[in-house]
């Protein structure tokens, strides 16, 4: 494996911890936790090839767009 191999391996493994952290620690479900780690690496690596995040049809770069403005929004009306 070369380095760039081990760097998306040790990503896998951290979103896969992650998401059986997220979910309370259960016995049993590490192959679910892996497959949906390596899928949503996929989607990032896909978000990172497209020039705005957003070609790809994930929603969720939207969302986080929407979430960001309507943040700043609020934060305008609490300063005036």
């Amino acid at each position: 494996m070369n380095n760039d191999e081990n760097e998306n391996e040790d990503k896998r493994r951290e979103r896969a911890y992650r998401i059986w952290e997220e979910e309370g620690r259960p016995e049993g479900r590490h192959l679910d936790h892996w497959q949906r780690a390596e899928e949503q690496h996929e989607r990032t690596e896909q978000e990172a090839e497209s020039p705005t995040g957003q070609e790809s049809g994930d929603p969720t770069a939207r969302d986080h767009e929407q979430t960001g403005a309507a943040s700043a929004k609020a934060s305008k009306s609490v300063r005036e």
